[in-house]
């Protein structure tokens, strides 16, 4: 296991703990906002989608300005796409099934069209919700990207050793990554079945999906994936991702109901402090970070190979912090 990430994983615990411990000792949620006649956050999930606009804006300007070899530019859009393509299948098919959308005046109005196991297809589904994972899931890429090549280059890898790697070497089972996703799901499964809340019915439909996201590439890739990957330039995109999430969904989205969330779907493990939030929904964006960089560093990796006139050098070739 490389240093880097052995310090990325304490970073996290160091993290956990204090914020754990602290939150523990609500014993009472916060109450939801409950007059949404009287219209309290206009369009308030749609300004809020700057909270990933900005980001990506500036960011994508930085992009701009330096050299890029096509290969990259390539492999970050197809990574952009695919995973985005994810997100909406997500809404499209299990949105009515784990989620709610209650608050309608805090977007522009506009829906789509989702898929309800009680009820069939209902065009009720927010269009915000599309730019949510779109936005969401470019922000993670160009966080990374940034911090693999400018704040944290120091640290980028040489893409020459791409060169030498066979289109079978990307693909290998890596058995503790599956170990890993069964013994997390097996765990919320009898939390959600026998823990101390009252939502034991159901099951825990969206913390499944969210480790199979997760797990997934890590399964198949995360060998292939992690002699490229940039752990310093992961945790940057990762405490970011963490940090806007924390204040978009504990203090606005979900006391002001932007969007809810279906007990019967989720652990029944829930956040107090911030008004009942599931704790999947922390873990969504840690989980997403995760499978984002791995699907990635495999694109730009088979991308490179499949290149031969691409001269092997090292991506930060044109560094604008240094000139």
């Amino acid at each position: 296991m490389p240093e880097d990430f052995k310090v990325l994983i304490w970073m996290i615990v160091v993290l956990v703990i204090p914020f754990a411990l602290t939150l523990m000792t609500v014993t009472q949620p916060r109450s939801l906002v409950a007059d949404l006649a009287a219209n309290p956050t206009p369009r308030g999930y749609t300004w809020s989608l700057s909270l990933f606009i900005v980001p990506v804006l500036v960011l994508a300007f930085w992009v701009s300005l330096r050299k890029q070899n096509p290969v990259q530019k390539k492999a970050f859009w197809i990574t952009a796409v695919l995973l985005a393509s994810g997100g909406v299948f997500l809404d499209v098919f299990f949105g009515l099934t784990f989620f709610t959308f209650v608050n309608r005046d805090a977007t522009l109005g506009f829906t789509f069209w989702g898929w309800s196991f009680s009820q069939g297809w209902q065009k009720v589904i927010p269009i915000e919700e599309l730019g949510f994972y779109f936005f969401g899931i470019v922000t993670v890429l160009l966080a990374y990207v940034w911090g693999d090549e400018y704040w944290f280059g120091a640290y980028n890898r040489d893409d020459a050793p791409r060169r030498g790697i066979r289109f079978r070497d990307l693909f290998s089972f890596h058995l503790r990554s599956a170990i890993f996703g069964v013994i997390i799901f097996a765990l919320g499964w009898l939390y959600k079945k026998f823990g101390p809340h009252p939502w034991h019915e159901g099951f825990p439909g969206y913390f499944l999906f969210l480790t199979s996201v997760a797990i997934t590439p890590s399964i198949l890739f995360f060998p292939a994936a992690n002699p490229y990957i940039n752990w310093r330039a992961f945790s940057l995109a990762f405490l970011f991702m963490l940090l806007v999430s924390l204040f978009w969904e504990a203090t606005i989205a979900v006391p002001y109901q932007w969007w809810g969330f279906q007990p019967r779907q989720m652990l029944g493990l829930l956040i107090h402090g911030f008004s009942g939030l599931p704790v999947e929904e922390p873990i969504l964006w840690l989980g997403v970070t995760w499978a984002t960089v791995i699907v990635y560093e495999i694109i730009y990796t088979l991308l490179y190979v499949c290149s031969p006139e691409l001269k092997p050098a090292p991506r930060r070739s044109s560094d604008l912090g240094n000139e």
